[in-house]
């Protein structure tokens, strides 16, 4: 079989790629070994939502009689939920089969194995083809890391993924790893009832995010009672009757936690599939994850590259986004096109979002900035809401007033963070993001007031 293009991997990157290269008019076969939506529809961002969405309703339950709302008898049933997680990620998953299908792209249950930068050897069930074409995008995603002292076993030592399959609410459970992963399930686990405790090898939670929003979190993890330990790490573990010891090493002491399960969520690493790549030329990082140039071309003509595959940050938007440029320089309508600033998202309690460089970065790099930064406990919506908890900052250059970054910790934060995103893409300046009507009451009006904060014009603050 001749095509224009195969796409290997149907996950966040590939399946998008896919569906603009059926939109281009070009020919194209995708190839999935397992469902198509990869990790973030199946085992990832969707089915970790629904259990993070149930499990905040179910808590928000109990702390609503402030406003008048009374509950008896709430309950959660996980095994119910994990019926709703799959019908939830069956319709997504259907959507993407219709979508593929109606752009004319056919989609493949299989393995494919790149012989060539033109020839792709597709194996299914009890066959075996040869696609020959012109463009092949690797979009096969990463793998979990792991911990070598502690290795996922499937029973007590859980990936994400299998976490989000317990069908009971455990009593306790150890997280190892305190990133984005790893809070956000957490926290979902300490909302239902389970004693928690997270291991951190680094100084503070979420690594890399200003501490000011991380404070903020931590703050709400003492609250759900979830034991924190940063600078720590895993030295040994022991399996009990029905649980796992594990020592754990902080503050040059060793000190032992029991838990039902273990959840390791410590990173990803590039797939082992990469080293493939390797042997037909195309150029890896040292650690692995394959180069691409803007255009995600790789250095062999014909191979391209998008997702998890290509290296940190492993977001699947930021994956789509990749997934969409190759496909249009596989077909021929973009060289140079210019990567939009990457958002980010965290489904802790409260939410953090944040897009651009933070005022750490910004004076690190030796920039001149000045800051906005608006409380949530005086905006009208987040109190009446009763989420009050939070604030939004603005980071803008101090010559020019444009905005640099803009970071938000509370609740609403993912659902406001595509304004900063526009903001931050288009360069407009702190006094143009002002100016902006946003409409009352809302949380987006905290991102005008922090704008306006910036030039000391926040109107329902005092301009210190």
């Amino acid at each position: 079989m001749e095509v224009d293009a195969v796409v290997i991997g149907g996950g966040p990157a590939g399946y998008v790629a896919a569906i603009r290269l059926g939109q281009l008019h070009k020919k194209t076969v995708l190839v999935e070994k397992e469902n198509l939506g990869g990790e973030c529809l199946n085992y990832g961002c969707i089915p970790s939502k629904v259990l993070i969405t149930a499990a905040d309703l179910y808590w928000r339950a109990g702390r609503l009689e402030k406003m008048g709302i009374k509950f008896q008898g709430v309950s959660i049933d996980l095994r119910q939920l994990q019926d709703w997680k799959r019908k939830v990620v069956a319709k997504l998953r259907d959507g993407i089969a219709y979508l593929l299908k109606g752009n004319g792209v056919q989609a493949v249950k299989g393995f494919a194995e790149l012989r060539s930068p033109n020839e792709v050897a597709v194996r299914t069930e009890g066959s075996e083809a040869t696609v020959k074409a012109e463009n092949v995008l690797w979009a096969v995603g990463a793998e979990d890391s792991g911990l070598s002292v502690m290795p996922y076993d499937g029973r007590r030592v859980l990936r994400p993924k299998e976490l989000l399959d317990l069908e009971t609410v455990p009593k306790s459970m150890l997280v190892v790893g305190g990133g984005a992963i790893g809070l956000e399930l957490g926290t979902a686990f300490a909302k239902m009832g389970t004693k928690v405790s997270v291991v951190e090898v680094m100084d503070q939670l979420l690594p890399g995010i200003s501490k000011d929003l991380v404070s903020v979190v931590q703050r709400n993890l003492r609250r759900l009672n979830v034991e924190v330990h940063t600078g720590s790490y895993v030295s040994a573990y022991r399996y009990g009757d029905g649980y796992v010891s594990v020592d754990v090493v902080s503050g040059g002491e060793t000190l032992t936690i029991e838990a039902e399960y273990v959840l390791v969520a410590v990173g990803k690493r590039a797939p082992s599939q990469n080293a493939k790549l390797r042997e037909l030329g195309v150029e890896l990082d040292k650690k692995g994850f394959v180069l691409v140039d803007p255009s995600m071309r790789t250095s062999v003509e014909g191979i391209f590259a998008a997702g998890d595959a290509t290296g940190p940050p492993f977001l699947a938007h930021r994956a789509s986004r990749q997934g969409l440029i190759a496909a249009e320089a596989m077909a021929g309508r973009m060289d140079n096109p210019r990567i939009p600033f990457v958002s980010l998202a965290l489904f802790t309690e409260p939410e953090v979002a944040l897009v651009g460089i933070s005022e750490e970065e910004a004076r690190a790099s030796g920039m001149e900035v000045s800051v906005g930064k608006f409380p949530l406990n005086a905006s009208g919506r987040a109190n009446l809401s009763g989420d009050a908890e939070g604030f939004v900052k603005v980071v803008a250059d101090k010559s020019s007033g444009r905005v640099l970054g803009i970071q938000i910790v509370g609740r609403g934060a993912a659902d406001i963070i595509g304004e900063a995103a526009l903001a931050v893409s288009i360069g407009i300046t702190a006094e143009e993001l002002e100016g902006v009507v946003h409409p009352h009451p809302t949380l987006s009006e905290a991102i005008g007031e922090a704008a306006a904060a910036v030039g000391k014009k926040a109107v329902h603050i005092l301009n210190i």
